[in-house]
């Protein structure tokens, strides 16, 4: 996602990332890996909650899919690795699937995808190109 954040800029779309640990390990997380200009703090998950995300099992993070397979190699490559630091945390919970949303100022919701695996979120390329087909006014502007 760093490498899209530019391009997402230059549309005004500000581009966040809710994460599930505390603020302080938002902004480890959020510093080290660089995924977002605006790094939320949800220890306990209620942004995932109401977007309807839910829990994968042990056995689909043991023993993924091609795809899931695919991803993590892309992931290994661009120097991504699995940290267990925050996620023995007791408001961590590895088994929880991912999501992204477009929302507009004011809460609205404009775009949602809910993962079905954990490796189940779209690539950057294809988040630009909703946010190019979105209404302006619909989307968040970057400050």
């Amino acid at each position: 996602m760093r490498e899209t954040l530019p391009r997402f800029e230059e549309l005004g779309v500000a581009v966040g990332c809710v994460v599930q640990g505390t603020a302080e390990e938002t902004a480890r997380f959020c510093g080290r890996h660089g995924v977002a200009a605006i790094c939320i703090p949800d220890p306990r998950r209620e942004s995932y909650r109401a977007m309807g995300l839910e829990r994968t099992t042990w056995w689909n993070i043991l023993f993924p899919s091609a795809e899931g397979r695919r991803r993590r190699a892309q992931a290994k490559a661009a120097g991504c690795s699995v940290n267990l630091e925050g996620t023995l945390q007791k408001h961590s919970d590895v088994l929880q699937l991912p999501g992204a949303a477009f929302v507009e100022h004011g809460g609205r919701v404009v775009w949602l995808h809910r993962g079905e695996s954990p490796a189940d979120i779209p690539p950057p390329a294809e988040l630009l190109k909703i946010a190019k087909s979105r209404p302006s006014k619909e989307l968040p502007q970057s400050e």
